[in-house]
């Protein structure tokens, strides 16, 4: 008897400490991460994120709430990108990335900062309609943002992987999304993700909240982001 409750009890750590793992090794210094996708729950989904030959400019934006109170410096965006085809090229090999505020349906609102840069990549095991990785981009230099009063402001982050080169094979097939996530298993400060403010732009689709394009609450509430950097005041 008591060596099947051992058994059973260290079977029950090793499940809760496969849940609860943290945050990505990548979010470091972590100021915020939004929660893993979870493969198990039919609401995990992804979003087109890509500039690619296949899909040019098709962004998807994250939506965090900064209180009034705070003034945070961003130092890096990191995204969990599932790469649709066999191998994790990139080709220029980075990103661009955005931060904004005032975003609405019809309108960007104001760019706060914007670049492009190499990347780091680190598998996060993790499978949907692709091979998950975390791919985070530094921000040269930092970025710092303020609530500025009141309730606060919510800003919005973009990291778009491309793959644009003509004369690359891999680009004339390679496709990336970003995930979703349902229950914010291993989110650190998850409660600043501003809910269903996940917005998605491009040539044709001009600011749009992904809510409107038929998924439920849970599918577009949360984005499978996070962000670098340390806490001012």
């Amino acid at each position: 008897m008591r060596s099947t409750f051992l058994c059973v009890f260290a079977g029950l750590m090793i499940t809760v400490l496969a849940h609860a793992q943290g945050p990505p090794s990548l979010c470091k210094p972590c100021l915020f991460y939004g929660g893993d996708y979870n493969p198990t729950d039919p609401n995990s989904i992804a979003f087109a994120d890509e500039n690619t030959l296949v899909y040019p400019n098709y962004d998807i934006y994250g939506a965090i709430l900064l209180p009034g109170d705070h003034t945070v410096s961003v130092e890096g965006i990191l995204f969990q990108i599932q790469f649709l085809e066999q191998n994790t090229i990139l080709d220029p090999d980075g990103v661009t990335w955005e931060i904004r505020k005032g975003v609405r349906d019809g309108s960007g609102g104001t760019v706060i900062a914007s670049g492009q840069g190499p990347v780091s990549k680190e598998a996060t095991g993790r499978t949907g309609s692709g091979f998950e990785y975390t791919v985070r981009v530094k921000l040269d230099p930092p970025v710092q943002l303020s609530g500025g009063g009141g309730r606060g402001t919510i800003y919005w982050f973009n990291l778009t992987p491309q793959c644009t080169k003509r004369y690359n094979p891999a680009c004339e097939s390679n496709q990336y999304e970003v995930s979703n996530t349902t229950d914010q298993t291993n989110n650190f400060r998850g409660v600043a993700q501003a809910a269903g403010q996940i917005f998605f732009d491009n040539t044709q689709t001009n600011w749009e909240n992904v809510c409107q394009f038929g998924f439920n609450g849970s599918q577009c509430g949360y984005l499978s982001f996070g962000l670098t950097g340390t806490v001012i005041q």
